[in-house]
């Protein structure tokens, strides 16, 4: 995948694996990346991998929560981070 490094600011961006660190890659890319990303993304993984590991992000923002509802076809209180708000 090609991601914009500076996404991942708080590391370092040549010791990520994307297996490893998948949830992590998955959410900056979601929350700040750019469409043509977020498409390397789900190529990638695949929904159902992306839908797995993004149901349990306890970090996400409003907006890219329900942006998975929509595009991945999942209720919102399904989603860690709309049912365990802090």
């Amino acid at each position: 995948m090609q991601l914009n490094p500076a996404l991942f600011w708080d590391t370092d961006y040549q010791k990520l694996n994307l297996d490893k660190h998948a949830r992590y890659i998955m959410s900056r890319v979601l929350m700040y990346g750019k469409l043509e990303e977020w498409k390397q993304v789900l190529h990638y993984y695949g929904k159902e991998k992306v839908a797995e590991e993004l149901i349990q992000e306890r970090e996400l923002d409003v907006k890219s929560v329900h942006f998975l509802s929509i595009t991945l076809e999942i209720t919102l209180t399904k989603f860690r981070c709309y049912s365990e708000k802090r």
